[in-house]
């Protein structure tokens, strides 16, 4: 495959994906288009080596030079969402930074036009293939905990004074569209729809700049949520680790209560910390509290290891039909919606449905 990366200097992620491209299993050759006039060539030379194939600072001129087998899209939501909109027409399959938009409202006409034109439209939810997360998805899926009555979701990240937010994109409204939530807690929202099965029906939501810092974005977010099942729970999302090494730079759970029992995973740490299930279902009689223990297969190259690696390619193998995509430009603009719910929640202070 001959795949193009469009991005630009110095944003996030984008070493990652040099890294892991040359890693793939389908890519043979990669373009390289920078918007920040080519300052990221000396990485895409060091991690491409001689798959590099060409080298762009204006997106017209790469995709002009397309077709692609895909294009990986990592920028700023603003510019993304433009940038991805023109790789669509253009005919090639997207895989995208998250979000791609600041709002459903961006997002939909590149959801639309990529169902409406057979294209792939991916997002980079990869922790999806964590092996917890597979683990926790089949088991639920398979009925071992039974119908699902309640669930709390945590993602916590380092505090945004550590991040630079004077010059960092992501605690930019124009730049993002909001903070924590549509930057990192959009994946732990992902996380649930994809464990559980189950779609967000209601939403209410406080945010809020709990650090004092100056902010125009939320630091801080409390989620409270309804799956389309009945089930209820709760989502605690923000800037709060203090950056000591004892207590690293994340914090991160899935809890799913059922009628038979529960699950819990801790993705960000799983090759740490197991998976725990306690049932009362049948099949589980002569050990109903269990726990799975995962040793990683490390791939210090690959953008989230081996399973980061596995997720791209299973992007790359639906690309070529080989297989069912592992997430859609439904899935990204369900999570989207969510992400907008909880921010009109906050502002209205009432739950929307």
């Amino acid at each position: 495959m001959h795949v193009a990366f469009i991005g630009k200097a110095g944003t996030p992620h984008q070493s990652n994906y040099l890294q892991t491209l040359p890693l793939m299993r389908r890519v043979a050759r990669v373009s390289v288009c920078d918007l920040a006039g080519g300052k990221m060539f000396g990485d895409a030379r060091k991690s491409l080596a001689n798959r590099l194939e060409a080298r762009y600072t204006d997106v017209d001129e790469c995709l002009e030079s397309g077709p692609y087998a895909f294009v990986i899209v990592s920028l700023d939501n603003r510019t993304a969402n433009g940038v991805v909109r023109r790789v669509l027409e253009s005919g090639n399959h997207v895989f995208a930074e998250k979000t791609a938009a600041r709002n459903y409202a961006e997002f939909r006409p590149l959801e639309e036009y990529a169902h409406e034109h057979g294209l792939h439209l991916g997002m980079a939810y990869l922790n999806r293939m964590r092996p917890s997360v597979l683990d926790a998805k089949r088991l639920i899926a398979e009925g071992v905990i039974g119908k699902l009555y309640g669930f709390y979701v945590q993602s916590i990240a380092s505090q945004a004074r550590l991040r630079d937010p004077q010059h960092n994109w992501t605690f930019d409204p124009d730049l993002a569209g909001g903070g924590y939530l549509i930057w990192l807690g959009c994946h732990y929202l992902d996380l649930l729809r994809w464990v559980t099965g189950r779609e967000v029906v209601s939403v209410g939501a406080i945010t809020d700049v709990i650090s004092g810092l100056p902010l125009n974005v939320e630091d801080a977010a409390a989620l409270t949520l309804r799956l389309d099942n009945g089930a209820i729970g709760t989502a605690n999302f923000g800037y709060y680790m203090n950056g000591l090494p004892e207590g690293g730079a994340y914090q991160s759970q899935i809890t799913v209560w059922g009628e038979l029992g529960w699950i819990r995973i801790f993705p960000g740490e799983d090759d740490k910390v197991p998976l725990e299930l306690q049932t009362n279902h049948q099949d589980y009689a002569g050990a109903p509290y269990r726990t799975i223990s995962y040793r990683h297969h490390s791939i210090p190259q690959a953008y989230g290891s081996a399973w980061g690696l596995s997720f791209l390619d299973r992007f790359a193998d639906a690309v070529a039909g080989d297989a069912d995509p592992i997430i859609s430009a439904s899935d990204a603009g369900a999570v989207l919606k969510i992400i907008d719910a909880a921010y009109e929640s906050s502002r209205s202070k009432r739950f929307i449905e």
